[in-house]
């Protein structure tokens, strides 16, 4: 008797869904990444993300000497942390931008350009 096995947990039955969907859009491989702290404990950081209709959802494995745990990170956690990343970004920039222009007044550098300002000031709207 041929009998199909389907997988029983949420992380293999959602990642069977999602690649065979024909508008699903993966790598061939994810990423990999083995870390270790300085005692020598090791885990081992698999990253696989699918894009369907432009949503990602992220799977994550980790293992390490306990074992292993496998994460389904659905596309509105993403969504969310790439806002948090976007939004830390445009503040470090932001913050680097006022050291940047407080260092130019420390150094009595003139900032930005006086006779295109009074011209714009005097310019008719």
């Amino acid at each position: 008797m041929n009998e199909t096995v389907l997988p029983g947990d949420r992380y293999s039955r959602e990642q069977a869904r999602l690649l065979n969907n024909p508008a699903a859009v993966t790598l061939r491989s994810g990423s990999t990444l083995s870390l270790a702290d300085y005692y020598g404990n090791a885990e081992t950081w698999v990253v696989n993300t699918i894009r369907v209709d432009g949503n990602d959802t992220v799977f994550l494995q980790r293992v390490n000497a306990e074992g292993g745990v496998r994460f389904v990170v659905p596309p509105e956690v993403v969504a969310a942390i790439r806002r948090q990343g976007d939004t830390l970004t445009s503040l470090s920039r932001r913050r680097g931008a006022r050291k940047a222009l407080d260092t130019k007044r420390e150094n009595g550098q003139q900032i930005g350009n006086p006779d295109a300002l009074r011209k714009a000031r005097r310019a008719k709207r």
